[in-house]
């Protein structure tokens, strides 16, 4: 049994190589952002305000590794934490207007990353990855998984 035979072994892979990739290509930009904190921009772009909680369901992160990322974000003034005006014990977190400047860099430095990653892909193969990929995720996430275990 070998490890090149493991579609897992390939989808950690590729995550590591674009970590270093976006961290590389971010930093000859100028932009003091990790991968980490990119895709938590990412998902506060697409869903304006979320809590912490959001934020590490969403990333599949710890709450104190999101915390932390949240925390780092902040002192880089690319997010704030907010009182929601449901009930003022919530905090979420959102973008500041900086972090919508520094989003938009990072998002046309990330592009080409992409570009270069899906070059020689068609849009069928790519459909195709996606749906092996978002149900290999529901696999291991169903219920009745988590009662064979």
């Amino acid at each position: 049994m070998s490890y090149e035979n493991f579609i897992q072994y390939w989808v950690n892979h590729l995550g590591f190589q674009l970590r270093k990739e976006l961290e590389e290509t971010f930093a000859a930009a100028g932009k003091k952002v990790t991968s980490e904190e990119w895709a938590l921009l990412l998902i506060l772009d697409q869903h304006e305000q979320l809590s912490p909680r959001d934020l590490s369901r969403l990333t599949l992160r710890d709450p104190t590794t999101v915390s932390r990322l949240v925390d780092r974000l902040e002192s880089k003034d690319l997010v704030e934490r907010i009182r929601t005006r449901r009930d003022r014990r919530v905090v979420d977190v959102v973008m500041t207007p900086a972090g919508r400047s520094i989003f938009a860099d990072l998002s046309k430095a990330a592009e080409t990353v992409i570009d270069t990653s899906m070059r020689g892909i068609g849009p069928e193969d790519v459909a195709q990855a996606l749906r092996v990929l978002k149900k290999m995720s529901e696999n291991l996430s169903a219920p009745e998984r988590k009662q064979d275990v």
